[in-house]
């Protein structure tokens, strides 16, 4: 509670934060695991919503204004926190889940088309296409520009349809 007490300058603002915090974070937490389905999730949702409770001016006296507010300040933090889980899905953890952790197939598959490309190529081919992310963000992954990314994955594309003519696969 510390860190949230720390942004707040007015004494008054700051008895109001800790009322809130005692008093709604069990019920915060309540909101958030509902729609989250994740004590994890559901419990970065309740920081979230401190954060942005705690830079907020005219905090309510405790009661059912705070209630209210508290109860859908969580909400939108947890709807926000879903809907970057649907558009970022988890991957497991078992090593048999893990695109470079298997042997690469020696057949004339696409994978082992992927698996003999340039790992840079096949990050970026990976990132892009399978995991679902834009230019830029592989770009941040990967430590260069959207440009860059994007000149990576055109030449990736061009050595894998040359990888998988090759193997005679179809294109």
């Amino acid at each position: 509670m510390l860190i949230y007490l720390q942004t707040i300058d007015d004494p008054q603002d700051r008895t109001r934060f800790e009322a809130m915090y005692s008093a709604y974070r069990g019920l915060m937490f309540h909101v958030a695991n509902r729609i989250l389905q994740n004590a994890q999730d559901a419990e970065d949702a309740v920081h979230l919503a401190f954060l942005s409770l705690a830079n907020c001016r005219l905090l309510p006296e405790p009661g059912p204004q705070a209630r209210h507010l508290a109860a859908v300040t969580v909400e939108r933090k947890a709807i926000d926190l879903y809907r970057a889980r649907k558009r970022r899905p988890e991957v497991g953890l078992e090593e048999d889940s893990l695109p470079g952790c298997a042997p690469p197939p020696s057949d004339g598959t696409l994978a082992g088309a992927m698996a003999a490309l340039p790992p840079r190529y096949r990050e970026a081919l990976l990132l892009k296409y399978y995991n679902g992310y834009s230019a830029a963000e592989v770009g941040e992954l990967l430590g260069t520009t959207a440009a860059n990314v994007r000149q990576i994955l055109a030449r990736a594309k061009r050595k894998l349809a040359e990888e998988l003519a090759e193997r005679g696969e179809p294109v």
